[in-house]
């Protein structure tokens, strides 16, 4: 595999995983629960399972966007890690 095509490879896998790691830890586990939260607050429809779940949510946004992150770089570094050809 040439030089330049594993480099693009391992920046788009470390592109990927920061992007779905904020998607999913930041904004579906994070950002949505709390707006939920407030609406849920507000409008007096707030629950004891509603609440449960997006605390939960909360809790684990960090851990699950972590590991997207994790995984995709461990990919991208298979990848910067391939002896090169020239």
């Amino acid at each position: 595999m040439k030089k330049n095509a594993k480099r693009a490879i391992a920046v788009l896998f470390s592109v990927l995983g920061t992007v779905l790691g904020l998607y999913v830890g930041g904004y579906l586990l994070f950002v949505r629960p709390v707006y939920w939260l407030v609406i849920g607050f507000t409008n007096g429809t707030l629950t004891a399972g509603m609440l449960l779940v997006n605390v939960i949510k909360i809790f684990v946004a960090s851990t699950v966007g972590g590991a997207i992150w994790c995984l995709c770089d461990i990919i991208a570094g298979y990848f910067r890690d391939i002896p090169m050809d020239d």
